[in-house]
């Protein structure tokens, strides 16, 4: 904690005084946890943004003084006006308050999104200039066609706005960079994770990639943070602010992730350390979320392992029974996620009365189940023929979703641009069994569910996935079924049958084993997909995506 100050030491006036002083325009001495001149004069301290701090320091009898790094408050919209701003930046950060922030966040919602982004915007400009730049690109996501996205005329005003603030956030942070002190890295980060958002929307996979990646590294860079092989963990600190950011950055890179899973690659988990599941129920979805993904990231590490270990040709009978137990620990752990999630039905239908959250932990559990199993089979492609009942599973649960979700929607917007999230959706379970489950009826139906959606989920495009999905099928499938065209046109809400599944088993020589999608930077019209089969090299095929 740093000393109180005397009055009388001169010193000039800091931009990290607590939000009070700045209000009253006087100079602030910063103690800490709240600065005593608010506390000499009997008022509340109302802390010091990203750094923590403030409250009524002896309202609450003797107690010991709360860190530097201390939590930030419960942030509640009527109490976070702008007070410098013009109308239209006032507009953007209300359609913010109101209509970003309540939409793209997705499912599973971060305390990033509920607290921490606008405990930043009260104190640090170029966090307030990175959200009214991502609130401007959402409203034009759901305001304007598919042709207004791809026009590449002179920029319109809301465009200029966009660009104008996108400007001023970056110029706000040069002096973050410089600076690298903890408090300093943070503001860095967040508005990092803003623009990662903001270019997901857009559409500017490439440049989004980039601005998560520097976040990453960043956050690599960190002294709190446990390196294992392949593995960056942070413990839990006693600062929820660095567990909120850590926690945004680990969602995003799991997304990223799944959508690599598709082809051999180096591969880092970046989470928070968690104990190993031990609930026999869960009290939120968010809490079943967050072990989904933990053990997702045990999948993805694994994965790593055995390639690394086919790389080296070090299959010794030791390492391979290594790798089967840790497999075995993961598959173990799923099946109890799934006795926790079931055990918690009443609970999470409170919480979640039409169960799409639910449905969605469904899917990824089921998807999360089968990648586990295969994981240790790399080139093997025929071992996904022995998981078409938990594929023909994931698609029912999708179904089950689907339904719900049409019957709100309005006539043709069950899943369009204005419903684009940056969070995990359906879009990934669908594209894995559309590409490694072999069943035609099963793999066209859930392309056809991706075709009922026209929006995004972070780095995931329903329509980029779809056409995908329909090349590879194509690749694959060549002219075994071309006598199944009337038999395609099924109802989708209806379930595979038991012909349907008997048809023959597709060549173990047509099986694509490796697909990789060369994403542009802005809307377009195709994208190059890659690809490899056994034996054969790596080929290059241009899709349409329409």
């Amino acid at each position: 904690n740093k000393p109180l100050r005397n009055r009388g030491t001169g010193r000039t006036h800091a931009k990290s005084g607590c939000r009070t002083c700045k209000i009253r325009k006087i100079k602030c001495d910063e103690g800490r946890p709240a600065c005593r001149r608010c506390v000499s004069t009997g008022r509340v301290c109302d802390g010091y943004g990203v750094w923590g701090g403030g409250g009524d320091f002896y309202a609450h009898g003797r107690r010991s003084l709360i860190s530097k790094d201390t939590c930030l408050p419960t942030w509640e919209p009527a109490n976070v006006p702008i007070t410098a701003g013009n109308a239209d930046e006032k507009f953007y950060f209300d359609w913010f308050r109101f209509r970003t922030v309540k939409k793209i966040p997705g499912a599973f919602v971060l305390t990033f999104w509920e607290t921490l982004i606008f405990q930043a915007t009260m104190s640090e400009p170029a966090v307030l200039h990175a959200v009214l730049t991502l609130s401007s690109v959402h409203k034009r996501d759901i305001v304007s066609s598919d042709d207004e996205r791809r026009s590449i005329g002179s920029p319109d005003e809301q465009e200029q706005f966009t660009l104008q603030h996108y400007t001023n956030a970056i110029r706000h942070l040069r002096p973050h960079f410089s600076t690298r002190d903890l408090a300093s890295v943070r503001v860095a980060l967040i508005s990092c994770f803003i623009f990662v958002c903001l270019e997901f929307l857009r559409g500017h996979f490439r440049t989004a990639q980039g601005h998560l990646e520097s976040g990453l590294n960043v956050l690599r860079e960190l002294q709190f943070s446990s390196c294992a092989e392949g593995i960056f963990a942070w413990k839990p600190s006693r600062n929820s602010i660095d567990d909120c950011i850590i926690t945004a950055f680990s969602r995003l890179h799991t997304q990223v992730e799944l959508f690599k899973h598709s082809y051999q690659h180096p591969f880092e988990a970046l989470q928070l350390s968690q104990a190993e599941l031990a609930v026999s129920t869960f009290h939120s979805v968010n809490q079943a979320w967050q072990q989904i993904e933990r053990l997702l990231n045990k999948i993805f590490h694994l994965t790593e392992q055995v390639r690394r270990q086919h790389i080296s040709n070090n299959a010794s009978p030791d390492g391979r029974s290594a790798l089967l137990g840790h497999q075995q620990q993961i598959q173990a752990e799923l099946a109890q996620w799934l006795g926790a999630f079931e055990e918690s039905g009443d609970m999470l239908q409170s919480q979640d009365p039409e169960w799409i959250r639910s449905g969605l932990l469904r899917v990824h559990h089921t998807m999360a189940s089968i990648m586990a199993d295969v994981c240790l089979s790399q080139d093997d492609e025929s071992i996904f023929d022995s998981h078409t009942g938990q594929f023909v599973l994931l698609i029912n649960q999708s179904v089950d979703m689907w339904k719900v979700g049409s019957s709100r929607a309005l006539p043709g917007h069950w899943m369009d641009m204005s419903r684009s999230l940056v969070d995990i959706g359906w879009i990934s379970p669908l594209y894995y069994t559309a590409l490694r489950c072999r069943i035609h009826r099963v793999r066209l139906q859930a392309i056809r569910l991706l075709e009922t959606a026209s929006h995004r989920e972070g780095i995931w495009d329903s329509k980029i996935a779809s056409c995908v999905a329909r090349q590879v099928m194509k690749i694959e499938e060549r002219d075994c079924y071309e006598d199944l065209a009337k038999a395609d046109d099924f109802p989708l809400s209806s379930s595979p049958s038991p012909q349907d599944l008997s048809l023959p088993i597709l060549p173990q020589f047509h099986r694509v084993h490796e697909v990789k999608v060369a994403l542009s930077d802005g809307p377009t019209d195709s994208v190059i997909l890659s690809y490899r089969q056994t034996a054969a090299g790596w080929k290059d095929v241009r899709v349409a995506v329409r």
